[in-house]
């Protein structure tokens, strides 16, 4: 008993920071607060239409499946972070960034027709950084502090608020890395 319990902490310690994650430049920094500079990034994609919010579990399977090799060519695609959930006028949508290509054909097609690719520029953002678990009290509480932010500042957002979510679900609570980040 005592050796599975060293063990699961072991893999919970080891876990954290094995992502690749998409790269930016840092233009500035306040606090929890930053300003980046983001390229283009390929992501795999699913939706649902909101009313059916609450299957965040299944969007996560749909696309997790694919690149665990769920695919045509049954071949395994490094998991990347963040996980990017967020509200369109229609549907809420959840992303997987493919970082191990630079073009959409080299991607095996999915088998699952839930599943699209798009090229998407974040361009410049700001984010908010925050720990612990997520929900949507917290979320809109860090929506309100970049809202007046962006406010302060004399920036327009130009993109639905996106919740980004870094760690997987073995990372103690306190050391998670969340974040609200929008285009501006």
């Amino acid at each position: 008993m005592r050796f599975t319990i060293l063990i699961f902490f072991f893999t919970m310690l080891i876990s954290e920071n094995i992502y690749k994650e998409p790269s930016f430049t840092l233009l500035e920094k306040s606090n929890n607060i930053e300003i980046r500079q983001y390229n283009e990034y390929i992501v795999a994609r699913t939706s649902v239409p909101l009313s059916e919010r609450t299957s965040e579990n299944n969007m996560f399977r749909v696309l997790a499946s694919y690149i665990f090799g769920k695919n045509q060519k049954q071949q395994q695609i490094p998991m990347t972070a963040p996980v990017t959930t967020f509200k369109n006028n229609e549907s809420y949508d959840m992303l997987f960034y493919m970082l191990n290509t630079d073009d959409i054909e080299n991607l095996p097609k999915p088998i699952n027709q839930n599943i699209s690719f798009e090229k998407i520029n974040l361009d410049k953002c700001v984010s908010i950084s925050f720990s612990w678990f997520t929900n949507d009290f917290k979320i809109k509480q860090y929506e309100r502090k970049l809202k007046r932010f962006l406010k302060n500042n004399g920036y327009t957002q130009i993109s639905p608020f996106m919740l980004n979510r870094y760690d997987s679900p073995w990372t103690f609570p306190w050391n998670r890395r969340n974040e609200i980040l929008v285009k501006i």
